[in-house]
């Protein structure tokens, strides 16, 4: 099994290529703006991946660095870069990382927290994300949702995709541990060429769920707080019972 976006990475773009990531940004900006009374300049994106969120934020002029401590990730986001973009790509550990600079928001998003899985580990990804917030700052991320998680479960789910001859396949295998509160997800990818097998990836993907109060509380460990929470792309919704993700903000 190989370790978390390793071989994975190579593959990850084509995954999400319906991922809109404009909208995304869109509802980030729009909560930044809700919930925060300064301007925008500066956004610090923990667990960056390929990109998908710091580039398009840099193309609309704001200053932008990424961090994430997946190398092959970096690196496909890094052959993304645009001269001219104001944009830095860093590796490190999101729990640990340490700038010397002070950002208006910090993203952690794509269900980033998530993957951390011990109170401890989420703690501290929450004082990163602290230490880097300016006066008036905003953490942005989103999660998944626990009520939601217990009540349809994670199934097991096939998704093709196919560009000329190539065709990609990825099963996510779940299983959930209900007292550690995540989902074990065994991706299996398969890379296919006119019908012959190319290459065959494994790689496992624990991820946390989290309740509103649980929520609430490790913010406050972090020293933070609790300021909105929405469905995913839902900006002043309220949080239903069938809404996987959902979003938060907090201020320091």
């Amino acid at each position: 099994m190989s370790p978390v976006f390793a071989d994975y990475a190579r593959a990850y773009d084509w995954l999400y290529e319906d991922k809109d990531y404009e909208a995304e940004c869109d509802f980030v900006l729009d909560l930044a703006r809700r919930y925060g009374a300064a301007p925008i300049r500066s956004i610090l994106d923990l667990g960056c991946g390929t990109g998908g969120h710091l580039l398009p934020l840099a193309a609309r002029g704001f200053r932008v660095v990424g961090v994430d401590l997946s190398l092959n990730m970096l690196k496909a986001a890094n052959q993304k870069l645009r001269p001219g973009v104001d944009a830095q790509l860093l590796q490190g550990d999101v729990r640990n990382v340490r700038l010397r600079s002070d950002f208006d928001v910090v993203l952690l998003m794509f269900a980033v927290l998530g993957y951390q899985i011990t109170n401890q580990a989420v703690i501290d990804t929450l004082d990163t994300a602290r230490l880097h917030l300016g006066d008036g700052g905003l953490l942005i991320f989103d999660v998944w949702f626990g009520p939601t998680v217990l009540r349809e479960g994670a199934v097991e789910r096939v998704k093709e995709l196919a560009r000329g001859d190539d065709r990609l396949i990825r099963i996510a295998r779940p299983r959930q541990d209900l007292i550690a509160q995540t989902v074990d997800v065994e991706y299996q990818l398969l890379e296919l060429r006119g019908g012959q097998l190319l290459r065959e990836v494994r790689e496992s993907h624990v991820m946390r769920f989290f309740f509103a109060q649980e929520l609430a509380l490790l913010l406050e460990a972090a020293n933070l707080q609790l300021v909105g929470m929405c469905p995913f792309l839902q900006a002043g919704s309220t949080i239903g019972e069938h809404d996987w993700n959902v979003t938060v903000v907090a201020s320091r």
